[in-house]
């Protein structure tokens, strides 16, 4: 399964008041096991440089995804040679993005809606993240039904990492 980490997934494994923590960690242990692939995309990484700590160290350690630009050029988080895709592709990620605001919950922000939009290109099987405004049970649906991208939270999507344990025995 390939999976893409949003910004909070980082930042909680490192967190030591956070519930989530322990169900990312068992993400990454899933990882490192070969059940999963984990991703990031540029979106994150930009955004954990804001504050560079522990949690953009580890978010280092993983593959990074292509970018596919979105927004204004000053919403851009790479290099031109670091983009992919056309002005045509430009142009329908905008589209994708504007979507995906109106689909998700107010409050989600461009730099959300652009990783999810490089886990999309890349045919991820999920977006884990813990922001609710993705995740919630409304947006998460509404999403799902548009894009065939499931957001998911990490306390989620650590079960079904359990059932695939289980049935590898």
């Amino acid at each position: 399964m390939k999976l893409v980490l949003d910004t909070n997934c980082f930042i909680n494994a490192r967190s030591t008041d956070t519930g989530l923590k322990e169900a990312i960690q068992q993400i990454m242990k899933a990882h490192q096991d070969g059940m999963v692939e984990l991703h990031v995309s540029r979106h994150t990484l930009a955004e954990l440089q804001v504050k560079p700590d522990a949690a953009l160290k580890l978010a280092e350690t993983f593959s990074v995804l292509p970018h596919w630009p979105i927004g204004t050029w000053s919403d851009q988080v790479a290099s031109w040679e670091q983009m992919e895709g056309t002005w045509c592709d430009a142009e329908r990620n905008d589209s994708i993005q504007e979507e995906l605001s109106k689909l998700a919950k107010s409050g989600n922000d461009i730099r959300d809606r652009g990783a999810y939009l490089d886990a999309l290109h890349v045919n991820a099987d999920a977006f884990v993240t813990s922001d609710k405004q993705l995740v919630g049970s409304g947006p998460a649906k509404r999403i799902f039904e548009k894009f065939g991208l499931l957001a998911i939270s990490p306390v989620e999507f650590l079960e079904i990492v359990k059932q695939n344990r289980s049935r590898r025995g």
